[in-house]
């Protein structure tokens, strides 16, 4: 059974058909050879009428600065640049970086989960062929490009600020939706949904001693805002046909994880995109002047074969 990703009559999570072989919940039917996911649904006719959203022309960068938050969540590795002469008059730069110490684009290498006694990755990806091959590196999504209809949920901006992001605050499935509605925002199909839980804003407000203080934390210690991971929240992000993903914190979903995980979902079982740490803020001050919480995203993925994640090199345009 294969998709057509034009179709807007895709199946709901309830209704997905067994793949033998595969984990319970895959939404492997792009084809044994996909390498894109849900970046399928972005078709050409999708990217053309998300451009109509362009009016102004005003742009947005989402990228955070390269060197936040510094240091990186998860004992991950700091951003590191180095000013490189080229002879007497030029000069070259210098990066040593992870990819997933700053803002980011998780791709289908990076997460996984238990299955039949391995570990298996989206569209039956394995850890030996992660090694020996650059299948659904991110190669495969910089050369289809990332482009569409963005759709910012305020989350943070909906409720005023109340709580710290720097807490395991859940944002509830209603609290979303409530928000959406009140936004005027009513979701299609191949939609790249960005989620503002104030993280950034948050990081932004500390000094460096508070900064230098979740640098020390271990993974279990961290607490990060985000969005529930309940059963509801599965059904919301499936059955919406969401392309990717996106939220301004280290992981997308609220942090410690119980037990369930979004992203064994989104990842391994149905090929979503997970964006993390982009810098959402002016792009909700944008969107509430202009009381327009839709408009045209791009982000070029780096072209590195076999690549696990990417910086996200993102912009919105009014």
């Amino acid at each position: 059974m294969l998709f057509d990703p034009s179709s807007t009559a895709l199946p709901k999570r309830s209704e997905l058909p067994k793949i033998p072989g595969a984990p319970d919940g895959a939404a492997w039917f792009w084809g044994k050879d996909d390498e894109l996911g849900r970046l399928n649904l972005l078709t050409p006719e999708r990217v053309s009428g998300a451009a109509g959203l362009i009016k102004s022309g005003e742009i947005v960068n989402l990228n955070w600065r390269a060197d936040l938050p510094n240091p990186p969540a998860f004992g991950r590795q700091k951003f590191k640049h180095t000013i490189s002469p080229l002879g007497e008059a030029g000069f070259d730069d210098l990066y040593d970086m992870n990819t997933q110490s700053g803002s980011q684009w998780d791709g289908f290498r990076h997460v996984g989960l238990h299955h039949n006694g391995g570990v298996v990755f989206y569209n039956g990806l394995t850890v030996d062929e992660i090694y020996n091959t650059h299948r659904c590196g991110m190669q495969a999504w910089a050369k289809h490009g990332i482009a569409g209809r963005g759709v910012l949920i305020d989350y943070w901006g909906y409720v005023g600020g109340n709580y710290d992001p720097i807490s395991s605050h859940r944002i509830p499935l209603s609290e979303l939706q409530a928000c959406a509605k009140k936004q005027g925002v009513e979701f299609q199909h191949g939609d790249i949904l960005l989620v503002r839980s104030g993280f950034v804003s948050a990081y932004n407000g500390l000094d460096d001693q508070g900064r230098a203080h979740l640098g020390t934390l271990t993974i279990p210690e961290h607490t990060f805002a985000g969005v529930e991971a309940t059963e509801g929240m599965l059904d919301f992000l499936h059955d919406n046909y969401f392309s990717a993903v996106v939220g301004d914190a280290p992981a997308f979903e609220a942090w410690p994880v119980k037990e369930l995980s979004l992203h064994q979902y989104l990842l391994p079982r149905w090929g979503v995109p997970i964006g993390e740490m982009w810098d959402l803020e002016q792009l909700a001050e944008t969107c509430k002047r202009k009381q327009q919480y839709t408009f045209f995203i791009s982000s070029a993925p780096a072209n590195v074969p076999g690549g696990v994640g990417s910086h996200p090199n993102a912009i919105a345009i009014f």
